[in-house]
């Protein structure tokens, strides 16, 4: 039995859409009567008839509908093979690995995600939760593209990578709204260290998170949403407002009277270094720096 070729499986789809050869060929730009050619070879080769031509407009026969799905699937099968070979011709890769510190909030994430796949459809992007450190490794090592971490101030973080400064977050002590300290007005350093710390690893192991440790209560928590539940029973913790309060009215920032103001802390991109940047890391680049634009000109 002959193989039908793409345009004959693009006709009988198209044409069964569109519930017409005339709507198809507008659809196509092609001429109705090569879609009635394609149609009626395809029919000739697999040997049954796909539609019925007694009406107006053609009408799928049983045979026809039971081979409409498998059509549409080898289509769509054959243009993301034609998406991923243009994409490897212009320079693309097949899969970029991402760090990123732990209080990068997952709303980041989706964001730049969805902003590198609308652009590079057929790139997989990992994303990855790495102490700075491990993650600067990695990248050295070449097992990673980029790393999205807390600034450490160092004007050159390591030879061979390059960096880019995306702005300061704002980040708060908070406590959650069943706490004892919730309602209080111009809370004390000394009230505060008579509860429990939580501290993300990350901004623990930084230079600056050692500055923000007021508890002999401490506690190092790797993982943001443990953190959070954690702070359901007790304690305080020094968080980014924009990963504690995008939708979630479960915590509250606390009123102390030794900060007049939320802190922030700066975060920065790191890639290999290289004379001239690819297309795709042009593109990481921006989207990761929209976010961060976006972020931080809304606090």
């Amino acid at each position: 039995m002959p193989r039908a070729s793409f345009d004959q499986l693009n006709a009988f789809v198209s044409v069964a859409e569109q519930g017409s050869f005339s709507k198809a060929a507008i659809k196509l730009k092609k001429d109705r009567s090569t879609l009635h050619r394609q149609v009626s070879d395809l029919e000739i080769d697999w040997g049954i008839t796909l539609f019925e031509r007694n009406g107006k407009a053609p009408k799928l026969t049983e045979q026809g509908e039971s081979l409409v799905r498998a059509s549409k699937l080898i289509i769509y099968q054959m243009n993301a093979l034609e998406s991923a070979t243009e994409s490897l011709f212009l320079g693309d890769k097949t899969r970029i690995s991402i760090c990123h510190d732990s209080s990068i909030p997952s709303s980041a994430v989706l964001q730049i995600d969805k902003q590198c796949r609308s652009q590079h459809p057929m790139t997989i992007i990992n994303w990855l939760s790495r102490p700075r450190q491990q993650a600067l490794d990695l990248l050295v090592k070449g097992e990673v593209d980029f790393c999205i971490t807390l600034n450490q101030g160092e004007l050159h973080p390591e030879k061979g990578v390059s960096f880019i400064n995306l702005g300061y977050a704002e980040f708060k002590y908070y406590v959650h709204k069943s706490s004892p300290l919730a309602n209080k007005q111009q809370l004390s350093m000394p009230e505060l260290q008579l509860h429990r710390q939580f501290v993300l690893e990350d901004l623990e192991q930084s230079n600056f998170g050692q500055q923000t440790l007021i508890s002999s209560q401490t506690s190092t928590v790797s993982e943001p949403n443990t953190l959070l539940r954690l702070l359901e029973l007790e304690g305080f913790s020094l968080l980014p407002t924009n990963m504690v309060e995008s939708g979630n009215r479960d915590f509250i920032a606390l009123d102390l009277d030794f900060a007049l103001q939320s802190g922030r802390l700066g975060y920065v991109l790191l890639y290999p270094s290289s004379a001239v940047k690819k297309g795709w890391q042009q593109d990481i680049i921006e989207a990761v720096g929209d976010w961060f634009r976006e972020t931080c000109s809304m606090q």
